[in-house]
This record gives structure tokens, sequence and C-alpha cells, in this order.
């Protein structure tokens, strides 16, 4: 018995065996991490789910072919979290057979041929919400209107925040954007709680001071906490997020690029978004 307790009191040694994927994202150069980052941000529909158990590279493959050859149908433009769209749908019970919105988009979701995207506008004092699938066959044009940014990938909490940030004019003219200057990145500021949620909790970072715009009796009644505390123990969360699958991406920004030049050259688009990070591997050898 003692010789047992003896052995499970022994330190444990590193093997120096890790996967290949924490060698590999360890040997890679840091440029080329930031590039990889920015395309993935410039194209979110074509990064592949982050459940390893749920990928498939032929239907992976299948589906970007796809998406691809859809978009030389429809001129889908460059769009954040946080940028001002106008959407053109196909409707059979509107007069004129088209129905137009506009509006923030709040979110985008969902990887693949099935992404998601959603615009709030506040119409006639009531905040409306749409959820467009993004290579719907009925959508006839997408317009940037504002081209902006926010600090957050959700920005469900606008239905709490002071109604200027979320009304538009529908007939909204399109503000222009100089080609290679940095795009805005705006913070909001939320009405006094009570809320729908309580978002203070979160690790949202483009609120502006939620916790301090709320009123004495509500700091009183409500502990301040994070309701995101545990995550930094969640170790399953840091691996799909932190985990880099660079061969795949690589393919995937190839594709892309090669998309792109194609477009460009029939003179279906005026520029190209992305930049190769071949380009910054050849500018450091």
């Amino acid at each position: 018995m003692l010789r047992r307790r003896l052995l499970f009191c022994l330190p444990i040694r590193s093997t120096g065996f890790f996967p290949r994927s924490y060698a590999a994202q360890a040997a890679e150069p840091t440029e080329l991490l930031q590039q990889q980052k920015k395309g993935l941000k410039i194209y979110p529909d074509f990064v592949p789910t982050s459940i390893v158990g749920r990928r498939n590279a032929l239907k992976e493959q299948l589906e970007r072919a796809d998406m691809l050859m859809r978009r030389t149908r429809l001129d889908i433009p460059e769009f954040y979290v946080g940028s001002l769209l106008a959407v053109t749908l196909a409707d059979p019970n509107m007069g004129n057979r088209q129905n137009r919105f506009l509006g923030i988009c709040i979110r985008r979701e969902r990887p693949g041929l099935f992404h998601q995207f959603t615009l709030r506008n506040v119409i006639d004092g009531l905040g409306v919400e749409v959820m467009y699938e993004l290579y719907n066959p009925t959508i006839l044009k997408i317009e940037i209107i504002k081209l902006e940014k926010r600090l957050d990938d959700d920005l469900s909490y606008l239905i709490d925040a002071l109604p200027e940030y979320s009304t538009f004019d529908p007939h909204m003219e399109p503000v222009m954007h100089p080609a290679g200057s940095p795009i805005p990145v705006n913070c909001v500021k939320m009405r006094p709680p009570p809320w729908c949620r309580r978002w203070e909790l979160f690790d949202y970072q483009g609120i502006d001071e939620a916790w301090a715009s709320a009123t004495p009796y509500f700091k009183r009644r409500s502990y301040k906490t994070k309701a995101t505390d545990l995550n930094k123990y969640d170790l399953i969360a840091h691996y799909r997020i932190n985990r880099s699958d660079l061969e795949t991406e690589l393919q995937i920004e190839a594709e892309m690029r090669r998309f792109e030049k194609k477009q460009y050259e029939l003179g279906f688009t005026k520029r190209r978004i992305l930049r190769s990070a071949a380009d910054i591997l050849g500018r450091n050898h």
C-alpha cells in the first residue's frame, strides 16, 4: 500500500510530445497568423466549424464550390457585424415583387452554405430584426450603405441600447468608404436598467460603461460578476478557439484569391479585398 502511494506522489514529467497542430502553430510566422485571421473575418462563411467531429472534407469542398458558384450570380460585398446593409428580396406578395429592408448587421452565424446574418432597424418606434440566409437564391441584391465594425461579434444588446444606435432611414443613401482607409469601430451607450438580459455579466467590449449607467437600486439588487468567469477553465472551448488548421485555411484562401481574380478580370468587382498570405511568406524569406 505504501508503494502505491509513493507511485502516485511521484512528479509527472513532460515527455516533450505534443499534437502536431501545436507544434505547427508555434512555428507559424506572426504576420501569417494575423493575415490569416483577417481573411477569416472577411469571409466568415467559409470558416469551417470548430467542432472537429462534425467536419467532413468532401462535404466542405462541395459546399465551397457551391458557394463560389452562387457568388457569381450574386455580388456579395465585404461587410462586418456593425455594418449598415440593405437587402432586396424577391417577394411575390409585394406590388413590385421585391422587398427591401435596411438595417445594421447585429450578428453573423453558422458556417458554410447555411451562413446567416441578421439586420436590425427601429421603424415607427418598434425594433424589427430580420434574419437572412446569405446564399438564399431569393436574395436579389445586397448593398453596403455604411461599412463599419464593432468590438463584439454579437450586437443583441442593441435591443436595450439607445434608439439612435438602431434607427436608420430606409431610404438612406450609401456612404462611400475610401479604399485602404481603416474601418471605423464604434461603441454604444445603453439605456438605464433593467434590461431584458443582464448584459454587464458578459464580456461585451462595445458597451460604454454598462455598470456605471445602472441605478443605485439596481446595483444593490444585482451582484456585479461575470457569467463567463468559468470559461477560463473550459479546456475544450479554448482548444476550439485557438486551434489553427493552417492547411485547410490556406486552401480556402487560395480558392478565394482565384475567385476574386477571375471576378476582377471579368469586371464584376472593382477591387480585390483578400491579400495573399503567400506574399507575406515570400517577403519574410
